[in-house]
């Protein structure tokens, strides 16, 4: 009898499961998938800087280790965002490619393009970069990197 009330005593609880009823994070293929390509994350929230002007974007990057980067910064980078950024709830992501040019990393020159344009816009670089960029744009149009950053003012 003893016995018995130990075992029941020490009875093992079980755990709940939960699971979120929407998705947390969907990938969606794009014919703009490459090895290669510049990623730009978002949030639906604008965010004022230094120049007055208010934009969406938060990050600009580039694939360094193959096509799964994009997603992989992504979680990185929502993760930040969700932990620090009042008011995030979703993080957008947007994929930039052009074309290639022999012996050029095209895809490094239009990341790098990219933030400079930010940072000539802006004041300021998209809040999870890090490192300003040299201005070497000799590759695409001034207007059409403005376009790109404009598309995400409003």
């Amino acid at each position: 009898m003893k016995h018995e009330l130990h075992n029941k005593a020490h009875k093992k609880r079980t755990l709940r499961i939960n699971c979120t009823d929407d998705p947390v994070l969907t990938i969606t293929r794009s014919n703009r998938w490459r090895n290669r390509m510049v990623y730009i994350l978002t949030t639906p929230r604008l965010y004022k800087h230094k120049s007055g002007r208010r934009s969406r974007i938060i990050y600009i990057g580039t694939t360094k280790k193959g096509a799964a980067r994009p997603a992989a910064s992504a979680v990185n980078k929502a993760s930040q965002a969700f932990g620090k950024l009042h008011g995030v709830k979703t993080i957008d992501v947007y994929i930039a490619t052009c074309a290639g040019v022999p012996a050029v990393k095209t895809w490094k020159e239009l990341e790098s393009a990219l933030v400079h344009t930010f940072w000539s816009r802006y004041f300021q670089l998209p809040r999870y970069n890090k490192v300003k960029p040299k201005l070497r744009n000799e590759l695409f149009r001034q207007r059409a990197l403005e376009n790109l950053i404009e598309r995400f003012e409003a």
